[in-house]
């Protein structure tokens, strides 16, 4: 036994140290939540992870540089909104401006707007700010290129071959006897005609720079087209006699689609009609004006369905069937009277229908029929069936061209109208109801109505001659300038920065743009001297092009920013994920081992007691 070295509490002090200073690291990690908490702890571990957290920091420093970019942006975008609307409201204006109802008030009033609205396009965009930088009227561009010009192009010419430029051709009745006119150029004056023609094409386009940066295209061509022309108007008049046996005699006509009749006093044609009078004013019977009333329901003859056809050079025949009621229509003429005759039977089945007919003899056209009636029928009067000759003529017909006689067909089967009114419009109504004098006022099966009129005595008054009115132009001389200028410049536009990484080099660059009156080219629109209204018009569809496309970039550019951003922020979180990894303390596994080494720390303190009561034994050798 020795005393003077006690190795047993060596031992157990040396554990009690070592149980301690792990009892102190673990108890390092749980406190500060980190597996690292200095470089002796993993060295190589902390350099990996302080590089990650500068790479995290740096990241999201960099979304937010993005966010202030799209901001920016945004706040940009708010202002082209508003000058957008601003030209369009301009451009309305133009256009109300060059309508001819506005007198001269009206157009100051017009343009007072439209320069208002130039005063704060330009207040606007010079004033539109992001942190004090302006966004909107920006000229510090760097240019890259200038394929600009102005040129005059002047030429005079002429004179040029004769044109007409208006033929009328028309039919118009004259005395008989009237005189051929030959064609002879009644005046002619010459007039100096000025016109002016503006025509803008523009685009703006992105480019890159030999180097690699973003930049512009600007095209803009310009053309003013001023003419001055001398020009002599020649008005030339001809008459000549027609010699068309048609507009001198009766006839019957059939007028389809295809018939086009320019007689200066003529109305739209029904097409399709069947008429009867003087060619081409056709101005007696016509077949759409007879009507045929059955049980009640009148019906035009145009609706009855035709059940045959037969069209001779001097006249027309046909049969109409409707409801088993059959009416056969004969018209014929030989130049000099007309006959009509009508033929209603009915093959329906059925006795007892009610029928009548009425059809209208009236003028077509303006010169209205005086009526005289021998009978002593008069205009705007009727008369029955007991006050009009079977035989007799019945009313005379005159106008300004022709003077007849009408009268009714008499003969056995032939029955008399059961009434003739005339009217204050030349209209002669005649109705034929049932005869009277038949054993019953019922239109039995098979019954027939055989009735007919008949024109004669015709008297024309006038010739028809054919008329022409010419207006030759022939342009003299022509002066012709032709100003052509074109802007077509490749720039680099200023532009902001925004570091979107934790890299250097890696950038977005925002362009900024100048979308004053000035940059925009509507300095001098309006709708006043020396303002052109149409050229204003041309610069404003060129304004709003413009700036359309600086949106387009723009909008394009904040999606492509949104998506840097969701980028940067994913890269940041994957990036935190791996540095925790490293880094930061497993909690569970750390209370295991600060477990134990507590454990193993009581432990040692009490075999160091133990240890420390050894020596005392060499005490009892001595007693």
């Amino acid at each position: 036994m020795i005393i003077s070295k006690n190795l047993s509490a060596l031992n157990a002090t040396n554990m009690l140290q070592k149980n301690s200073k792990a009892s102190s690291k673990n108890m390092e990690k749980l406190s500060s939540g980190l597996r690292i908490n200095k470089a002796a702890d993993d060295a190589a571990g902390l350099s990996i992870s302080e590089k990650m957290r500068g790479q995290i920091r740096g990241l999201t420093q960099a979304s937010r540089n993005v966010q202030d970019g799209i901001s920016l942006i945004q706040t940009a975008e708010g202002g082209f909104q508003e000058i957008t609307d601003m030209l369009q409201r301009q451009k309305e204006l133009i256009i109300q401006g060059l309508n001819g109802t506005y007198n001269s008030q009206d157009k100051q009033n017009i343009d007072e707007e439209i320069q208002q609205l130039k005063n704060e396009i330009n207040r606007l965009s010079h004033s539109t700010e992001f942190n004090t930088m302006n966004l909107l009227a920006r000229n510090d561009y760097i240019i890259l290129a200038d394929r600009s010009s102005h040129t005059v192009d002047r030429t005079t010419s002429g004179p040029f071959p004769p044109e007409i430029t208006l033929h009328e051709r028309f039919y118009m009745y004259f005395p008989i006897g009237t005189t051929d006119v030959p064609r002879t150029v009644n005046s002619s004056q010459t007039d100096t005609v000025i016109t002016d023609n503006y025509t803008t094409d523009t685009h703006t386009s992105p480019i890159t720079s030999p180097d690699g940066r973003d930049g512009v295209n600007q095209y803009e061509k310009n053309e003013h087209i001023h003419t001055e022309s001398t020009v002599t108007e020649e008005y030339s008049y001809e008459r000549l006699f027609v010699s068309d046996p048609r507009f001198k005699e009766l006839a019957v006509h059939t007028f389809d689609k295809t018939d086009v009749h320019h007689v200066s006093f003529q109305p739209s044609l029904i097409p399709n009609a069947i008429t009867v009078g003087q060619y081409p004013d056709f101005g007696g019977l016509n077949d759409y004006s007879i009507y045929v009333n059955i049980d009640g329901v009148s019906t035009s003859l145009k609706q009855f369905t035709l059940t045959s056809s037969t069209i001779t050079p001097n006249g027309i025949s046909a049969i109409y069937e409707k409801d088993g009621i059959q009416l056969e229509k004969m018209m014929s003429t030989d130049g000099s009277s007309f006959k009509a005759e009508f033929k209603i039977t009915n093959n329906s089945g059925i006795d007892q229908r009610k029928i009548s007919v009425n059809m209208s003899f009236k003028p077509m056209y303006d010169a209205k029929y005086s009526i005289s009636s021998p009978s002593g029928v008069p205009v705007g009067g009727t008369a029955t069936s007991e006050q009009i000759p079977n035989s007799e003529t019945v009313f005379s017909l005159s106008n300004e061209f022709v003077d007849f006689d009408f009268s009714f067909l008499s003969g056995g089967v032939y029955g008399q109208p059961d009434s003739v009114t005339t009217s204050a419009d030349s209209t002669l109504s005649l109705t034929h109801d049932i005869i009277p004098s038949w054993e019953n006022a019922n239109f039995n099966d098979g019954d027939v109505l055989q009735f007919g009129i008949q024109l004669s005595n015709f008297n024309i008054k006038k010739d028809v001659y054919r008329v022409t009115n010419d207006i030759t132009s022939q342009v003299d001389f022509m002066d012709q300038t032709v100003t052509t200028d074109i802007k077509d410049i490749d720039y680099i536009t200023p532009s902001i920065e925004i570091q979107d990484s934790d890299q250097a080099d890696q950038k977005l660059y925002i362009p900024l743009f100048n979308v004053d009156t000035d940059g925009l080219g509507i300095t001098n629109i309006g709708v006043l001297p020396p303002a052109n209204p149409n050229q204003s018009l041309n610069q404003l569809d060129h304004a709003l092009s413009t700036i359309l496309t600086f949106r387009g970039i723009y909008g394009a550019l904040q999606n492509r920013m949104e998506h840097t951003m969701n980028n940067v922020n994913n890269s940041t979180i994957n990036l935190s994920a791996a540095e925790s990894r490293i880094r930061d303390a497993d909690i569970a596994n750390e209370m295991v081992a600060l477990t134990k080494s507590n454990i193993l720390t009581q432990t040692t303190q009490a075999m160091l007691t133990i240890a420390n009561q050894n020596p005392q034994g060499v005490l009892q050798i001595l007693k």
